[in-house]
């Protein structure tokens, strides 16, 4: 299921680059990015446990709008299906798979690029959302703030199409008074104030400039 959607996005991206004329070499036009990635998942502690997600791939898609030379709005978005165990301290269990949960990411920040000939190193700093949206009817789904911190490079292929490599760090906020799920017996955690789960994600992306 992940990489026919990749598939299929990366052949629409192709016929649409076809049709349109810019070129990287020029630092001009939108850039829209297919992503494939891999997402490590992170450890929420609780006082009476830990919720963790467990890795797995990811996949997404950015939009970046050029506003002055080498500096760009990016939007992103990302989804994870994984699974969330849960761990009780001082019983020596192992994890319990809890349920599959979807991780989305609905980030807005900036792209700064390099400007030069051939592959584009740049790094990106992003803010927003993130929402939790378990795969069961029978728990609600969860929105945190969360930032993202990333470095890569934009290889160009044509004139038209290139291919983006980055790597991010990625910080949804569990503030005081938040929670999240745990175990089958329904129970719930308690979260310290300010804490995060630190997540991170490898990506691979085709690369489109309108």
């Amino acid at each position: 299921m992940f990489k026919s959607r990749i598939a299929a996005v990366a052949v629409a991206f192709v016929i649409l680059a076809s049709i349109t004329g810019s070129a990287f070499a020029q630092d001009k036009g939108i850039m829209v990015t297919a992503l494939g990635a891999y997402q490590w998942g992170g450890t929420l502690k609780g006082w009476d446990g830990e919720a963790r997600l467990l890795d797995a791939g990811s996949w997404g898609i950015a939009l970046d709008i050029p506003i002055r030379p080498d500096t760009y709005l990016e939007l992103i978005y990302t989804r994870q299906v994984t699974d969330l165990t849960y761990r009780e301290y001082g019983l020596g269990e192992p994890a319990q798979e809890v349920f599959d949960i979807a991780v989305e990411y609905y980030q807005v920040g900036g792209l700064y690029t390099v400007s030069k000939d051939g592959p584009k190193p740049f790094g990106t700093m992003t803010i927003g959302a993130t929402r939790f949206a378990p795969q069961s009817s029978m728990y609600g789904s969860e929105w945190k703030f969360s930032a993202a911190l990333g470095l890569g490079v934009i290889v160009p292929v044509t004139p038209r199409i290139g291919l983006r490599m980055h790597a991010r760090l990625l910080l949804p906020f569990m503030y005081a008074g938040g929670g999240m799920w745990c175990g089958t017996g329904g129970c719930s955690i308690g979260v310290s104030g300010g804490s995060a789960i630190v997540q991170g994600d490898v990506a691979l992306g085709l690369v489109i400039r309108l």
